[in-house]
């Protein structure tokens, strides 16, 4: 799974498997000195790439709780940099 865009309330995030709208699915985040493991709903799904052997879907979550991250006065630099690991999808 990969980040596209990240939010204190949610993510838009790419995948080789579909998401189901409404499914509750668990993210976790990291960073060098950060780490958060953040619950939402997949609001929705789609097909963004075909290939001749996978297929790509990019889904947006909503968060259940806002993430501090974007919160604590350290400005609008992207906190992330790296790869998300799914749970539950």
């Amino acid at each position: 799974m990969q980040l596209i865009d990240l939010s204190s309330g949610g993510a838009l995030v790419e995948a080789d498997r579909r998401m189901l709208p409404g499914s509750t699915v668990e993210l976790q985040l990291q960073t060098q000195d950060r780490q958060a493991t953040m619950r939402g709903s997949v609001l929705r799904c789609c097909v963004v790439r075909v290939r001749p052997a996978s297929v790509s879907y990019r889904g947006a979550i909503a968060f259940d709780r806002q993430l501090a991250w974007f919160g604590d006065g350290a400005g609008y630099g992207i906190p992330f940099g790296g790869e998300v690991t799914p749970l539950g999808i």
